[in-house]
């Protein structure tokens, strides 16, 4: 009872739109079909996420002091009894587990054309088809919009038509886009009396932004809270976006158009989190950062044939800590090459805890026509098993 009890009172984060509540807070809503309940408007809801369809009425909450600390609430105008806690700023379902775990939000961000959708489709099926099994890992969609976006903006085009991820639209213009996909991750273990018993659970957030939403310290601001809310950020950055990387590579080598400095981006990033937490000038950002460069394929020419970044790394019994290390050095030394210091200055002087990784969610540089002939993903899971671990929520081993 004391554990439920403090509970309410522990700050949570919407998986949603990212503010803070307490779960004593919180309404219900109303989940009968009955005719003596019909659904009505939600002004709070509409004015959030620009639905404007009835749905079940709000249920708040009596003032009594044993109402606080209820799991569901009866309504007053049909007497059914309802589950869906809402979030009290956006009136979004909460999902089931609030209170009894925590949500954990990681931040994919990166500048336009970094690859943040292709890394998320990828990523997501990754984490269901082989890492999940590998590792204990149990991914699942939390509500019928994840399942929905998830395989008509992610899947489809990649895994069903062979075909590239069209750009994303930004979140100031299109709603559906503020809306971030929510799942929730089982971690699992047999013990002597029963296989895949449950040892732990979280509520993961993927918000794919449009690379354009992080131009400027305003847009940043206004669209994503997520960020200063995440408890690890990945920043996926295009290597063929830094001028060094583009001079020395083949002529024939497909180039994207060049967009602004990459450490911007970072800059801006690092200093949202501090105006935003109120960090002091000498404190560091605790949020774990990624800093992963993508679509490595494309740059391998310019990688030691003998780096580890070459090889894959072996997670099967926890994230392999050994692997990293060399990866990070190598990838620091690579980054020194390409004139990216600055990039390795400020990761060190103002994070507590980041990591630089290379990858790549196709394997392959597509044809003109946006074909993909097969995708082969390339340690792709690195940077996502690396916030796990630095959140605790898997071990770190190392492989002889």
């Amino acid at each position: 009872m004391l554990h439920r009890i403090t509970s309410q009172f522990k700050k949570e984060t919407c998986p949603y739109c990212f503010d803070y509540f307490h779960i004593k807070d919180t309404p219900f809503r109303c989940s009968s079909v009955s005719k003596h309940c019909p659904p009505i408007s939600d002004p709070i809801y509409t004015k959030i996420w620009g639905d404007t369809r009835p749905m079940g009425r709000v249920l708040a909450k009596k003032n009594k002091f044993s109402d606080r600390f209820t799991d569901s609430i009866r309504c007053t105008d049909c007497n059914n009894e309802s589950y869906k806690r809402l979030c009290p700023h956006c009136h979004m379902e909460l999902p089931h587990t609030t209170g009894k775990y925590k949500n954990h939000i990681f931040a994919v961000v990166g500048g336009k054309d970094s690859g943040k959708s292709h890394y998320i489709a990828v990523l997501i099926e990754q984490i269901k088809k082989r890492i999940g099994p590998n590792m204990n890992l149990l991914l699942t969609a939390e509500n019928d919009f994840t399942v929905d976006r998830y395989n008509k903006d992610f899947y489809d085009p990649i895994f069903q038509k062979g075909k590239t991820i069209g750009t994303t639209v930004s979140a100031t213009t299109d709603q559906k886009v503020q809306l971030p996909m929510v799942y929730s991750l089982r971690f699992t273990e047999d013990s002597l009396f029963e296989k895949n018993k449950i040892k732990e659970y979280m509520t993961l957030v993927f918000f794919d932004t449009a690379g354009e939403d992080l131009n400027s310290e305003d847009s940043i601001s206004a669209v994503n809270k997520y960020i200063y809310r995440s408890d690890g950020i990945i920043l996926l950055i295009d290597p063929l976006q830094l001028m060094s990387v583009r001079n020395r590579l083949p002529d024939d080598t497909p180039m994207p158009v060049k967009m602004s400095e990459t450490g911007d981006i970072l800059t801006r990033i690092t200093r949202l989190i501090e105006k935003s937490n109120k960090l002091k000038p000498m404190d560091k950002v605790k949020i774990p950062l990624a800093i992963a460069f993508s679509k490595f394929d494309a740059v391998l020419p310019l990688v030691d044939s003998q780096f580890q970044l070459r090889a894959s790394a072996n997670h099967d019994n926890g994230f392999d800590n050994g692997d990293f290390e060399a990866v990070n050095s190598e990838m620091m030394s690579l980054l020194d090459k390409w004139n990216g210091q600055d990039i390795i200055q400020l990761a060190q002087t103002r994070y507590e805890q980041y990591g630089f990784f290379g990858l790549s969610a196709l394997g392959c540089n597509p044809h003109d026509s946006h074909q993909i002939d097969t995708v082969l993903p390339s340690r792709i899971e690195d940077p996502f098993l690396w916030l796990l671990a630095n959140n605790g929520l898997i071990k770190k081993v190392k492989h002889s």
